[in-house]
Parts: structure tokens; C-alpha cells; sequence
């Protein structure tokens, strides 16, 4: 990396509160052969009930907002998640309040880390809560990397053809990732938390996309590898898998961003990360977005019902998948999302 480049670690929050944080967070590490629960979710606009934290807001008034962090809380109590990744949440305040629900509900050892994204359009941010005390890199327990314009290391350029027919040239950072790592067993796991351009069917996120994977190579290689830890890609992918067909036959991906993500080191023969949905037998289950077309808060005939968030884990990994499922216990109150869960078998 070169000593201009500009490395930035985000942590939202004050330090007597990520002490606080901190010291409730780990729980008795689970005996070997139990079960370790991995859940991505996008929880479509988590904001606190009274902050103007968000720059395209979902809800205006603070008890709806309420209502909603209490809907999220209500899965978090349901599927009991070791460490959930969360996308589209909008501030420390938002999970800091997700935590004292989940605390008045019994489930006291959860904690929970915020990452500021660089979304300057939405303002929505990734987390991560999780039972397990976080491995500090650099003295930080969530981490995003950046560089500033000009400087390559987490940065990409791409080109698409605009509605004109003209080539145009860009570039883009991640702009919304977070870094986790922690250890249990002594199986070191380093989760790189995403939330890719959205629209499939647009040229210029589907650029834009596949220049967000190339710098997630990167990041897999370099932050998570290199530190010895096995890597888990989990999130909003806004992206279909060609190699897991999911229940609309009807779309398919016009990018490789799958592709590069799972085969993150082309030096290496084959993918390194195999789709944990692959383990969802039944195709007709694999689906976990709702593009509710009318936008009549109901599921039509006419709706779009797609599997664009995924939890990619290491191929040696693949052997402790217990279950993959889509929990269906939200509707789009909660979410225009459904959580993807992984259960993993401990070594």
C-alpha cells in the first residue's frame, strides 16, 4: 500500500460508550461441536427515533421509527444470531437503541459496531451485532478502508455506455463495507460486510458494481488472508449467482460480480468462496428481496421476488454448513428484505 494512501477507520460512537459496549459484549464461548449462527439482513433504513440521521428517510415520525427498530429486534430475538451483519442502517444511535431492546428482552450480550459509510446520496451504513468480542486491527474493532482520489489502492475505475451511446469513464470506492474479524476455537473468521450498487438491470450500476468487487478482491486478500483469517462475504450484493439458480428463472446476472467475489485470487485454480445458498434445496425458496412494483405494501402477482443477498463463505468452511434458510417470519413493515441465515458446525 503506498504511504500516501489513506486508510479510514470509522467507528461511530463515544468511547465510554464502545467501553460499555465492549465489556457486555462477549459471551462464554460456545463448547466445541454446538452451532455458530451467521445472519446478514438489510433492514431497509434503521434510524433512531429522534436523530436526523438519514438522507432519504423511511419514516418521518419517531414512533415509527420506534416500531421498526422494535421489528428488527423481534428477529434478532427469533433466529438468535451469533453475528448479524446489517445493512442500511443509518447511525451508532439506531443499533445503540436496537441493543437496549434486545437487552430488555433478556438478550444482554449482544454489542454492536457501526461503521460511517462514504454513501453521500443515502447515508446508509453497515454494522455488525454480535455476541463475540471483536479482534481489534489497528486498536478498531470494525474497519473501512478508503483512498482518496487519485490513489488506486481502494479505488477502481470503470466505463459504461450511457443512454446516449457514449462511453463514459469512472471511478468509484467501496463506498459501503465494514470489516469484522473475531475468533472462536481457534478458527479465525474475517467477515468483509457489503452493500453493492443496486439495480441489476442498469448499465451504469452494473459498472459501477463489478468496480465495487474488484476492490473487495483486494480487500479479501490483502485484510482478511493476509491476516491469517478464513474469509466470509455477506450482505446486499444486489446481484444474481448464475451458479445458484434462485425463483425467478426470468433474470440473470449481466455482470461477473459473483463470479469475482468467489474466485477473489485468480492466481489460484477455481472459486475460493462457494454460496452458502446453494445448501437451500428447494428453488423456489431462494428469493430474498421484494421489489413491491405498485409499492402498495403487498405481495402482487406482478411483484419481483429475487435472491440478491448472499452469504459467501470459504471453501473450507463448506464442510461445518449445517442449514442455509431465509427466515419469512418480516413482512414489508420490516423490510423489503428477508435475513439469510447460515448455521455453521463448530470445529
Amino acid at each position: 500500500m503506498p504511504l500516501f494512501a489513506r486508510q479510514l477507520i470509522i467507528l461511530a460512537g463515544s468511547s465510554t460508550l464502545l467501553n460499555l459496549l465492549a465489556a457486555a459484549a462477549p459471551a462464554a464461548t460456545p463448547p466445541a461441536g454446538s452451532r455458530l449462527r451467521i445472519v446478514t439482513f438489510n433492514a431497509q433504513c434503521l434510524a433512531a427515533p429522534d436523530t436526523r440521521d438519514t438522507r432519504l428517510p423511511r419514516f418521518r415520525w419517531e414512533i415509527a421509527r420506534r416500531r421498526h427498530v422494535e421489528q428488527v429486534a423481534h428477529l434478532v430475538e427469533v433466529l438468535e444470531p451469533d453475528v448479524l451483519a446489517l445493512q442500511e442502517v443509518t447511525s451508532q444511535p439506531a443499533i445503540d437503541l436496537l441493543l437496549q431492546v434486545l437487552a430488555a428482552k433478556g438478550l444482554d450480550r449482544y454489542a454492536g459496531y457501526h461503521a460511517e459509510s462514504q454513501d453521500k446520496f443515502a447515508g446508509f451504513d453497515i454494522a455488525f451485532v454480535s455476541r463475540f468480542k471483536p479482534d481489534l486491527v489497528g486498536g478498531q474493532p470494525l474497519r473501512m478502508l478508503s483512498s482518496p482520489s487519485g490513489d488506486t489502492t481502494w479505488r477502481e475505475s470503470f466505463s459504461f455506455t450511457d443512454e446516449n451511446g457514449r462511453e463514459v469513464r469512472r471511478d468509484t470506492a467501496l463506498t459501503r463495507h465494514a470489516l469484522f474479524y473475531f475468533d472462536v476455537h481457534g478458527l479465525k473468521l474475517g467477515l468483509l460486510g457489503l452493500h453493492l450498487k443496486a439495480d441489476p438491470s442498469d448499465a451504469y450500476s452494473n459498472a459501477r458494481r463489478t468496480a465495487e468487487a474488484r476492490i473487495a478482491q483486494r480487500i479479501i486478500q490483502q485484510e482478511i488472508v493476509a491476516r491469517g483469517y478464513k474469509p466470509i462475504v455477506l450482505g446486499d450484493l444486489n446481484d444474481y449467482d448464475p451458479d445458484v439458480p434462485d425463483r425467478d428463472s426470468r433474470r440473470s446476472t449481466k455482470t461477473n460480480v459473483l463470479k469475482l467475489l468467489k474466485d477473489y485470487d485468480p492466481g489460484q485454480v477455481g472459486d475460493e468462496l462457494v454460496n452458502a445458498a446453494e445448501r437451500i434445496v428447494r428453488v423456489a425458496d431462494r428469493f430474498t428481496s421484494h421489489w413491491d412494483i405498485n409499492e402498495n405494501s403487498t405481495s402482487d402477482d406482478g411483484d419481483v421476488f429475487t435472491m440478491i443477498d448472499h452469504i459467501l463463505l470459504h471453501q473450507s468452511l463448506a464442510p461445518k454448513i449445517r442449514r442455509t434458510f431465509v427466515c419469512r417470519l418480516s413482512d414489508l413493515k420490516t423490510s423489503d428484505h428477508w435475513p439469510v441465515v447460515v448455521d455453521l458446525k463448530l470445529p
